[in-house]
Formats: structure tokens, C-alpha cells, sequence
């Protein structure tokens, strides 16, 4: 394979990183193509019938969890902002316990919901259910949550702090 893979990536490369700069931008190009070729030279089968379209696809996927790893970046980052400018750190702390106290299937529904901002449609495939049962484990653990608050004059404090983290389709 050393052979005809020092010829794929002499005559490859340069249609590689285009495609590549097209996908995922030149910041990320020569890593990925570099992955791309590297991935290649362990797995790409030497009688394979296309070598070219698999350098190409396996590329495409490597674009896709760079832009996927870039998002979860952006999220960390957004999240660790927002908490950081809390001032109500008493609320998120209250929050935090109360959310601990939750069977794990609500704790999930929410954090899926809530945190990572999925919709309803995305955390049903997440949990292996439909849309419908989303909303109902949505509802039966904000209801729990309400139920384990503090006090009844926080009820304000519980309103705010759960629309902070919904979409616009929730």
C-alpha cells in the first residue's frame, strides 16, 4: 500500500485540502487533511475499488465532527459565560441540588432540554422515544422540581431560570 499511497497523496492532496477549505475553512484544512491521509494509510484497503471517493468521504466526516466539536466548544464556552455572570448563584446552586435529587431518566430529559438546548424531536431520538414523551417526562420532572423548591416566594426565581435555557420551539 506505501507505494500506491505516496502516488494517491501526491496526486490527491492539493483537490483534498480545496475541498476540505470548502467544507470546514483553512483554519481546520491541514488538519483534516492530514487525518484524512493518516486514517488512509492504516485503513484505506489497497484493492479498494475507489480510493479516491473514500479519501473524499472520509474527509467529509472528519469536516463534520470538526463543525460538531466547534458547536460543543461554542456551548461550553457560551454556558461557562452565562453562569459566570450570575449573580443569582444561590438559585443555580438551589438548582443544582434539587436537579441531583431527580430520578436519572428527569435529570436527563432536562439537562438534554434545558442545558444542551435540544429540541423536543432531538432529545426523543437521544432517549429512544417520541416527541410526545418528551414533553410529557419534560413536564412530569419541571413539575417535580417546582414541588421540591424552596419556598413559595421563589416561584418568580423558578419561572426565569426555566425559560433561560429554552429554544424558541419549546
Amino acid at each position: 500500500m506505501r507505494d500506491g499511497f505516496e502516488e494517491l497523496f501526491r496526486s490527491h492532496h492539493s483537490d483534498l485540502r480545496r475541498f476540505v477549505v470548502r467544507r470546514a475553512g483553512s483554519a481546520a484544512a491541514d488538519d483534516i487533511v492530514a487525518s484524512t491521509f493518516e486514517l488512509a494509510l492504516g485503513k484505506l484497503p489497497s484493492h479498494h475499488p475507489h480510493p479516491v471517493g473514500w479519501l473524499f468521504r472520509t474527509a467529509d466526516n472528519l469536516c463534520k465532527a470538526d463543525v460538531r466539536r466547534q458547536a460543543r466548544e461554542h456551548r461550553a464556552v457560551r454556558d461557562a459565560v452565562v453562569f459566570a455572570a450570575r449573580d443569582d448563584d444561590d438559585d443555580v446552586d438551589v438548582l443544582l441540588g434539587l436537579l441531583a435529587t431527580l430520578p436519572p431518566a428527569q435529570q436527563e430529559v432536562l439537562q438534554l432540554t434545558y442545558w444542551d438546548r435540544l429540541s423536543a424531536a432531538d432529545v426523543g431520538v437521544v432517549l429512544g422515544c417520541s416527541e410526545r414523551a418528551v414533553w410529557k417526562r419534560i413536564s412530569r420532572a419541571k413539575a417535580a422540581l417546582r414541588a421540591a423548591w424552596p419556598a413559595p416566594e421563589d416561584r418568580d426565581a423558578w419561572d426565569q431560570m426555566m425559560t433561560v435555557g429554552q429554544t424558541d420551539d419549546h
